[in-house]
């Protein structure tokens, strides 16, 4: 009955994006403008007056008709893809509607965020999940990590341990390393499955022969605490390292907080202070947090008032509440400027 309702759902978004009814066959091309989104079949936008086709080179910024650039080279497709992956989905949602109607699995999962955020498109849990789907089976593993992380959250869908370890599994077997690595995870915490230390620590160490950091985390985690392995503090530091050298946030806080206190490593606040610069320019809302408190406080670094709030607002501004009323209380706390 799954299969059944799942192959329905993509029939039904193939023929969304891809077929033109043969009833309309003499109907002109649809086409969606690279500048402003709007859907045209006329020779240019009923909107913005752009002609049909042009495209802005994510590179260069110049306009073109052909596949490739005029001034630089760069290909049209590499340039949609690029706008496509652009922080303002505003600015991406042109060049994703042009990928999914060419059939690019990057541009269909892509459209099924916007039909999940009900973003420049009504929203539509079926046909989001729709687009994950039809990109997942293109071969696209990126999409089914999409759907298991839905899953494992309960994003869009009701919370499904099982069903979101199938979709991991699927990207494990496109050879995705965040697939592996998830996989081992379902074994070390039990999620759906038994726990099996073992099995766990063979997809960490695969994921890891792959370069994927969280894996290199995972397997120190392991050594560290004796997981499914004889513990070993030493292997489980070069592990912390290897992991943060690859970009690990949590490898390279673990670390900062390590020799900030001294309390597993020999106390060095200079290390400290480093390695949680770049966990939060990795994204760790816990070392941005941390980093004020010490220029707050004066540990590792002179007493910087200023610098303290700056790092207490971006680790508020990435959802810590406690950083927020960090920076309050410090707020209140500074003289107040005359001038």
């Amino acid at each position: 009955m799954k299969k059944t309702v799942i192959l329905m759902l993509l029939a039904a978004f193939v023929i969304f994006v891809f077929v033109v009814s043969a009833a309309e066959s003499s109907a002109p091309a649809r086409w969606f403008c690279m500048f402003c989104g709007t859907e045209n079949t006329g020779a240019s936008c009923t909107l913005c007056g752009k002609p049909a086709r042009v495209w802005v080179c994510a590179s260069c910024g110049a306009d073109n008709l052909t596949g490739a650039c005029r001034s630089c080279g760069m290909s049209r497709e590499a340039s949609l893809k690029a706008q496509a992956a652009d922080s303002s989905l505003l600015r991406a949602y042109p060049a994703v509607r042009t990928l999914a109607d060419e059939g690019i699995a990057e541009g269909i999962m892509a459209l099924g965020r916007y039909y999940a955020l009900g973003l420049m498109i009504p929203q539509d849990t079926v046909m989001a999940l729709s687009c994950y789907q039809m990109a997942g089976t293109m071969g696209y593993a990126p999409a089914w990590i999409a759907l298991a992380k839905m899953y494992d959250q309960g994003v869009i869908v009701n919370r499904d341990y099982a069903k979101s370890m199938e979709y991991y599994q699927r990207a494990a077997d496109l050879g995705d390393p965040e697939g592996i690595w998830s996989l081992g995870t379902f074994y070390e915490e039990g999620f759906s499955v038994r726990k099996d230390p073992e099995k766990a620590l063979a997809y960490y160490r695969q994921a890891a022969d792959m370069g994927f950091a969280d894996a290199w985390m995972s397997l120190a985690y392991c050594y560290d605490q004796g997981f499914g392995v004889a513990q070993d503090a030493a292997l489980a530091l070069e592990y912390y390292e290897k992991a943060a050298a690859l970009g690990s946030h949590l490898a390279c806080d673990w670390l900062g907080y390590q020799y900030m206190t001294g309390e597993r490593l020999p106390a060095d606040p200079a290390k400290g202070i480093a390695y949680y610069l770049q966990a939060a320019e990795l994204g760790s809302s816990r070392s941005m947090f941390a980093l004020g408190y010490a220029y707050e406080h004066g540990e590792g670094v002179d007493p910087d008032p200023a610098e303290a709030a700056r790092w207490y607002e971006r680790a508020a501004l990435a959802g810590r509440e406690d950083a927020a009323e960090a920076l309050r209380t410090l707020g209140e706390q500074l003289p107040v400027n005359s001038d």
